[in-house]
């Protein structure tokens, strides 16, 4: 066999090995919605630290409008979700600036899009069996769980009515 022959015995053999490979696996779509229910969790956090710690309105609301922006198409699967996102996204756009022409109101455009976050969370969580459409767990703050949890305490406790003032006779 001459040397040009097994040249392209090999290159025949080499470029049908990748003809035959597997093309990449995407995660189920359960796994994959996990993990842009995770995703838009830290970019939440995140954002709420810039939010709320440092005042930096624009930089929170420029970065819950890229993450929103990243998986809307990542969410084909799930037009319901899309639609959320493309509302959201346009209500940020179209809230009104600061009084006296100061420009944009972005801690409006950015709690605007907070909720749209968390609003494309709860869907996904309904949508993989994490949560039922009726639940209200989540969407409490642990503070909000513990005055609830106070407020059924004192609802147990009876109270008895003040005493009566006898009135001289």
């Amino acid at each position: 066999m001459s040397a040009r022959s097994l040249a392209a015995l090999l290159l025949l053999l080499f470029t049908a090995g990748f003809a035959f490979a597997d093309d990449p696996k995407l995660p189920e779509t359960k796994v994959f919605d996990k993990m842009v229910i995770d995703s838009l969790r830290e970019v939440h956090n995140k954002g709420a630290d810039l939010y709320n710690e440092a005042k930096d309105f624009p930089g929170a609301y420029r970065l819950y409008q890229g993450a929103l922006m990243a998986v809307r198409p990542l969410l084909a699967h799930r037009p319901e979700v899309q639609k959320i996102i493309d509302t959201g996204l346009a209500a940020a756009e179209k809230a009104p600036d600061l009084p006296d022409g100061k420009g944009p109101d972005f801690a409006r455009k950015a709690f605007l899009l907070h909720e749209t976050i968390e609003n494309v969370r709860k869907h996904l969580k309904i949508a993989i069996g994490e949560k039922k459409p009726d639940d209200k767990k989540d969407d409490k703050k642990p503070d909000d769980k513990k005055k609830d949890e106070l407020a059924k305490q004192s609802d147990l406790v009876e109270v008895a009515p003040p005493p009566r003032e006898s009135k001289p006779r």
